[in-house]
């Protein structure tokens, strides 16, 4: 299987994030430069973790699997807020972290649903209009001034989302709306991701999503089937799942931090030919044009609105 190949270097994983830490700070990146680096490391891990949740989906549902993650991303965050005194779990926004969590559960719960019925390079490519959502999120709800460069990127962004959602047929697939869906709960999640990232630190924002998110998972598990807890074989796997799942948090709050959008926003481009790389490997996975030109004109619009908004 595709853990075996994945898994061989699992124990070397934490020592090469503290070392390109290290090597970092010891020769003094400017923070563009780190920005990169990170996001490179948000990319790896991201599309890890997506490679785990398609294996563990020939046993487990996609509630199960979010349970399994939820439930021990909180045991790894104890015990690092255990062995580091200064790291402290608090929130300044509790009502702000429930929100944000409830529209975030339900992205997951499509995201990961997703990758388990449908080809890998479409997921990330439906992924990828998540901008689009935010942009009209804010537009209609956070009163954001309209300019032109918002309408293209809008009429753009949309042109490419109903060119993937179409492949050569008059009828749109049930399963690719799940998933675009998800990219809209993201949206708002992300308006609220932004605000809480002004008081609350990105562990404290990991943790509460975790201990928010777990019952959710759990009640979804119970409604779906009966939960599996039979994990011993697959205990490896749901442990490099929750590992990359925060490691990508991480590494994407990082980049951002060090990095303007502009910088580290086309590097993020770079999964859509990796996953469908990898999904034609190991899985016959063909990637059609329709979701080459869709997604084609996502990245183009997305780019090129974010560089002019950048210069004004």
């Amino acid at each position: 299987m595709l853990f075996k190949k994945i898994t061989m270097k699992n124990n070397f994983r934490f020592i090469i994030y503290v070392v390109i830490t290290f090597l970092m700070n010891k020769f003094f990146l400017n923070n563009n430069s780190k920005g990169i680096l990170w996001m490179f490391g948000f990319i790896i891990n991201i599309t890890i973790m997506a490679l785990c949740i398609r294996e563990l989906s020939y046993k487990y549902n996609s509630f199960e699997i979010q349970n399994f993650r939820n439930f021990f991303s909180i045991i790894i965050l104890l015990i690092l807020f255990i062995l580091n005194k200064n790291v402290k779990i608090n929130t300044y926004q509790l009502r702000n972290n429930f929100i944000r969590n409830i529209f975030h559960f339900i992205g997951q719960s499509c995201w990961t649903w997703g990758l388990t019925v449908l080809p890998l390079a479409l997921v990330f490519s439906l992924e990828f209009t998540m901008p689009i959502w935010a942009s009209i999120i804010a537009l209609l709800f956070l009163k954001e001034r309209i300019t032109l460069n918002k309408i293209l990127f809008l009429i753009i962004g949309l042109i490419g989302t109903y060119t993937i959602l179409l492949p050569g047929t008059n009828n749109i697939n049930f399963y690719n709306l799940i998933v675009l869906f998800s990219a809209i709960a993201y949206a708002v999640a992300h308006n609220f991701t932004k605000k809480l990232t002004e008081t609350d630190s990105i562990l404290s924002i990991l943790f509460f999503m975790s201990v928010i998110q777990l019952p959710f998972s759990f009640i979804g598990s119970i409604l779906v089937g009966n939960i599996n807890y039979y994990i011993l074989n697959e205990l490896p796997l749901i442990i490099f799942l929750t590992i990359t799942s925060l490691l990508a948090h991480l590494s994407l709050s990082s980049a951002l931090k060090n990095s303007d959008a502009t910088v580290i926003l086309p590097i993020d481009y770079i999964r859509l030919p990796l996953i469908a790389v990898i999904g034609w490997y190991y899985y016959d996975e063909i990637m059609t044009y329709n979701i080459i030109i869709g997604s084609s004109l996502i990245i183009f619009g997305t780019i090129f609105f974010v560089k002019n908004d950048f210069m004004k």
